[in-house]
């Protein structure tokens, strides 16, 4: 497994070129829920953190365990999280806002386990209901990075999970490469449809970042461990919580960014953190490059 970076001699002997700054930094308190547009937020190891709200730190799941996802209710992309102190206040159009004390949650410390694509993973339950609201708290982070491109991904750690995010703790796109797939499809998309946490602008073409190998933001150091694989959760508007009844922007993206012998395109990366720190919107962004090792063809 390959270590992290460290050491700020190694840094500095490290070819680095500036490829633009940080237009939009997200936080997503409650996966599949609304992101919080912040300006600033730490980079810490299983995610970004704002305040109090930790990236993906609660998950809505069934009362037998099973998560709750935007694929499977659209309208969950228009839940608004806000954390203040130790209260996460949920809040949803014609609904009364839900208020949730995380320091009497983990008081109670009520354990269960859900499960996310196969791998079980653990939450404080936040309160009963026809749907449970799980938090994740100080628990254990068990999960462990597989990905079916792992082997090729010499940056991949063992180590690079999150929270509750699919998969890893942070996922970066480029303006440019979302100008290019508006350029291929009729229906309007935006940045906050594919759930960034950071959005990079000013880069020499669309999809640079498939050649990134370690990102530098500020005094915070990422690697790119694996292309983002994308799903049906892409096809539903952010603005509008409805999904697109062709489908879009997912089928186009399949005729061009799909690796060779994939189903799902890629679209975006995943980072893993080597350097802890702030992550902010007007920093800019270097990089080391190194040839990507996927050839994306077309369907």
């Amino acid at each position: 497994m390959i270590p992290r970076i460290q050491d700020l001699e190694q840094l500095k002997q490290m070819k680095w070129e500036c490829v633009g700054k940080v237009t939009k930094v997200f936080v997503y308190p409650v996966k599949s829920c609304k992101g919080l547009s912040v300006d600033s937020a730490s980079a810490e190891f299983r995610g970004l953190v704002y305040k109090a709200a930790r990236d993906r730190s609660f998950i809505i799941t069934t009362e037998k365990g099973t998560m709750i996802t935007g694929r499977m209710v659209p309208s969950t992309v228009l839940i608004q999280a806000t954390f203040e102190d130790s209260t996460l206040t949920l809040t949803f159009p014609g609904m009364e806002a839900l208020h949730v004390d995380t320091k009497e949650v983990e008081k109670n410390y009520m354990c269960l386990k859900t499960n996310i694509w196969g791998e079980d993973t653990y939450g404080l339950d936040c309160g009963k209901g026809c749907l449970l609201l799980l938090y994740h708290a100080d628990l254990p982070a068990s999960r462990v990075s597989n990905h079916p491109l792992g082997s090729r991904c010499p940056l991949l750690r063992d180590d690079d999970h999150s929270l509750y995010a699919d998969f890893g703790g942070y996922m970066l796109m480029t303006a440019e490469s979302i100008a290019d797939l508006q350029t291929r499809v009729s229906s309007k998309i935006a940045a906050e449809d594919f759930r960034p946490n950071i959005l990079i602008e000013g880069t020499k073409k669309p999809y640079d970042e498939d050649e990134w190998q370690y990102v530098k933001i500020g005094n915070t150091i990422f690697r790119n461990t694996v292309p983002c694989s994308r799903c049906i959760f892409t096809t539903i508007s952010a603005e509008t919580g409805k999904k697109n009844p062709d489908m879009e922007p997912l089928c186009t993206l399949k005729t061009y960014r799909c690796e060779k012998g994939m189903d799902s395109p890629s679209f975006g990366i995943n980072l893993g953190l080597d350097l802890a720190g702030e992550v902010s919107v007007g920093d800019e962004v270097h990089i080391t490059r190194s040839k990507s090792s996927f050839e994306y063809v077309k369907g």
